[in-house]
């Protein structure tokens, strides 16, 4: 009776210990945050390098049928921001407009290389086990990322199809570099996520404030004590 019981026991207990298991999904976007910045960067720092010179008022339709790019959404966006601090009027549709600016893009992108003084990694061919990979041995190591964007337009009358404005193609860079010496790291550059994470999370969510218990003893107001 005894053995049936402890055999009983420990598939609850295993039961038990189960139930008090979380297990967390995380997923990742296809871009990190890094690249993110590296690329809105680049596209901040090309398109602050355009100037449209149409009359003020004129109304511009945007063409993005022919700019091919990865991350484009920011870089279109952006360009339409630059139509209207030039002073043109942003319209929707092609017929409402007086004047069609055609956005191209030449890159946009991001690259990186890296530097090391030391021995790089590399793999040693094993008879009959496969390929074993030697760590990398450096005693100084350089590893650069950038974010490049390459953009143009060109502005046309709708009516006649004449030139109404140009730009020749402009660049924006952004970057930065991850250093190393003996063990030691540090990273300089522009494009930098700077912030801290906090430690905790707040107990209570922001707006949620809790009610003001009521005053009691010598602060008690004139009707309080009168009340008591």
């Amino acid at each position: 009776m005894t053995s049936t019981t402890g055999l009983t026991a420990i598939p609850l207990a295993l039961l038990v210990l189960c139930t008090g298991c979380t297990e967390t999904r995380t997923s990742n976007p296809e871009r990190t945050a890094e690249e993110q910045l590296l690329l809105s960067t680049a596209v901040d720092r090309a398109v602050d390098e355009v100037t449209l010179n149409l009359p003020e008022g004129t109304r511009v339709f945007v063409d993005a049928s022919r700019f091919e790019a990865y991350d484009k959404s920011y870089a279109i966006s952006a360009f339409r921001d630059r139509v209207l601090e030039s002073g043109a009027h942003l319209v929707s549709q092609v017929n409402d407009a007086q004047v069609i600016v055609e956005i191209r893009s030449g890159a946009l992108s991001t690259d990186g290389s890296k530097t090391i003084v030391g021995i790089p990694s590399f793999d040693v061919p094993i008879p009959l086990a496969g390929d074993l990979s030697v760590p990398e041995l450096s005693l100084a190591s350089r590893r650069q990322r950038l974010g490049v964007a390459k953009v143009g337009y060109t502005a046309y009358w709708r009516e006649s199809g004449a030139l109404a404005d140009r730009t020749e193609p402009v660049q924006g860079i952004a970057g930065y570099q991850d250093w190393e010496f003996v063990g030691f790291g540090w990273r300089s550059g522009d494009t930098l996520i700077t912030g801290e994470v906090p430690d905790s999370l707040p107990s209570e969510p922001p707006g949620d404030e809790a009610p003001e218990a009521p005053a009691t003893g010598p602060e008690a107001g004139p009707g309080e004590a009168a009340g008591r």
